[in-house]
């Protein structure tokens, strides 16, 4: 059975810190099949109120965070069983976003398979003003078995 120090639930990564680039911002609209110009087009950005090309929602999946303390998942089998953001501000190109994470919680449950470990996984990710741009939970499956 996988194994985590409960005595380090809350205990933050170090910040990362990322630049919001157009080029990013373009490649992951275009994955999403998106078509609004804002997305796109700096002026037409801009014209819908931006400071400059907003970020999809759901971009701020690409920003990486640097490792959270004593956090060592399996390397297979793992199972991502939620995704949930709240957003904040709208990041734009330019924008400068620090991204720190955590685990909230970490539990076993019984299934029809034997137990799992959940293990929850919250991010949050700030604007250099210090206003939040977003804040995301994710819930990770450990199925028995897996180590």
């Amino acid at each position: 059975m996988w194994d985590y120090d409960p005595g380090r639930v809350g205990e933050k990564s170090v910040p990362a810190v990322h630049e919001i680039e157009k080029g990013a911002i373009r490649r992951f609209a275009e994955a999403l099949g998106e078509t609004d110009p804002i997305y796109f087009d700096e002026q037409a950005a801009q014209s819908a109120g931006y400071r400059s090309v907003p970020v999809p929602p759901t971009f701020y999946v690409t920003l990486g965070r640097n490792p959270i303390p004593g956090l060592q998942l399996p390397r297979a089998g793992v199972i991502h069983g939620e995704q949930e953001f709240i957003y904040g501000k709208v990041a734009c190109a330019g924008d400068r976003i620090t991204v720190t994470g955590w685990v909230s919680d970490v539990r076993q449950v019984q299934g029809g398979r034997g137990t799992m470990t959940l293990v929850t996984i919250m991010a949050e990710g700030v604007h250099e003003d210090g206003d939040t741009a977003f804040h995301s939970r994710s819930v990770l499956i450990i199925p028995e078995g897996v180590a």
